[in-house]
């Protein structure tokens, strides 16, 4: 290989060092680590179970011999027996079925026991990682003011090696950054407008058009 091409090897590769040096830590470690990107929600709130009625189990009188019951409730079947349909309410003459209990909807599974997860999956694409890491790992991206509110609609989870998850929740309508799991090496964490407008490129990327309050 003559200078030339070794040159040109050298300028290709700068860049790429370049890029995961010039990043904050730990950022500047995130280009060796599994990284999962959650959408996230806020809870729905819970739905509660729809009521059943019961109906009454059996004719029953305290007090009253067997027969005098059984014949009893042998009076209440003959009844409704006669009755149109549909006019009393199913359950309430024994031998009838009640109304089945309305399935209860299985509870969303929950991000740092808060935020729902409507999707989750793993971040493949290297292209996006670094987009991401770049956008986290420089101090001029946390240069605005946050919100007052925090409703993140997306968050990273990275996995370096041998070492705890660092996670990054992301609220673009409140503008601002949480980490978890390791100390926010900045002193705000407020996006600047440019870092907001590529981290709004990144949730499309990834999600699709950004809803409100995410």
């Amino acid at each position: 290989m003559n200078h030339r091409s070794i040159f040109a090897a050298l300028t290709l590769l700068v860049p790429l060092a370049a890029g995961c040096a010039g990043r904050t830590a730990p950022f500047n470690e995130m280009d060796k680590a599994q990284i999962t990107v959650l959408r996230l929600s806020q809870p729905p709130p819970p739905v509660a179970a729809a009521a059943t009625p019961t109906g009454i189990p059996g004719f029953s009188i305290p007090g009253l011999p067997p027969e005098m019951t059984q014949m009893g409730s042998q009076i209440l079947q003959g009844v409704g027996a006669a009755l149109p349909p549909g006019l009393l309410p199913p359950g309430l003459i024994p031998g009838t079925a009640a109304t089945p209990a309305a399935p209860v909807q299985p509870a969303a599974q929950l991000y740092k026991n808060s935020f729902a997860i409507t999707a989750q999956m793993p971040l493949t694409d290297e292209t996006l990682k670094n987009e991401i890491l770049d956008i986290l790992g420089a101090k001029g991206s946390f240069e605005g003011s946050p919100g007052q509110c925090f409703t993140p609609g997306m968050a990273f989870s990275m996995q370096r090696p041998g070492q705890p998850p660092a996670d990054v929740m992301v609220s673009l309508s409140c503008n601002q950054a949480k980490a978890d799991g390791f100390a926010w090496p900045y002193k705000g964490n407020g996006f600047s407008a440019e870092a907001h407008d590529k981290m709004a490129n990144v949730y499309q990327k990834l999600w699709g058009p950004v809803p409100g309050g995410a």
